[in-house]
């Protein structure tokens, strides 16, 4: 098991359906993806990470990852030891576990996600920690509906986010339509 010697980082371009968009990996895990190719994407303050490094070496390692996870034939297991969540809560963490089982073609409402990361009365909190996912796309938010509908999208975007040139909401319901899942 070979352990980071030193906290490597470095912002590879993933060229996505829906342009080329910023990924920042750090030990070989993807810490993040903004889906606002204008958004500087970087990490805090260096941490000493000892953890054995990750399964992402180049950006051909990203690509496959991503274009496997879009076609639904990845596992969760593969996408939790790809993502490195050192900058999440242990809610968050858990959020983001759950989510992570959350297949290609499914759905599920915040409080159906809160109750699978062990919190059932925490809709909105899990709402709270999707707004924060650092990595959509692999850690598939989309997939979450309100009880009632859509739900949100975009979490803290800034205002003129328009993921692939559509309004945050519409990419949700295209990303989620790709996956034959259809919410009014």
């Amino acid at each position: 098991m070979r352990r980071a010697a030193r906290e490597t980082e470095r912002v590879i371009s993933w060229r996505s359906p829906w342009g080329a968009l910023p990924v920042l990996l750090i030990n070989g895990r993807i810490r993040a993806i903004s889906l606002d190719p204008r958004a500087a994407t970087s990490a805090p303050a260096a941490v000493n990470d000892q953890r054995p490094l990750g399964p992402i070496r180049t950006a051909a390692d990203v690509s496959r990852l991503m274009q496997r996870a879009l076609h639904g034939s990845v596992t969760a297991r593969e996408i939790t030891a790809a993502c490195d969540l050192s900058d999440c809560t242990d809610f968050e963490r858990e959020v983001f576990v759950a989510l992570a089982k959350v297949r290609r073609g499914r759905v599920i409402s915040y409080g159906e996600l809160a109750a699978a990361a062990g919190s059932p009365r925490a809709a909105r909190a899990a709402g709270s920690a999707l707004g924060k996912n650092p990595i959509p796309i692999l850690l598939p938010c989309h997939r979450v509906v309100a009880a009632n509908g859509i739900g949100g999208y975009g979490g803290a975007a800034d205002r003129g986010w328009r993921p692939g040139g559509r309004d945050p909401i519409a990419f949700k319901r295209a990303l989620l339509a790709s996956e034959g899942v259809l919410v009014r």
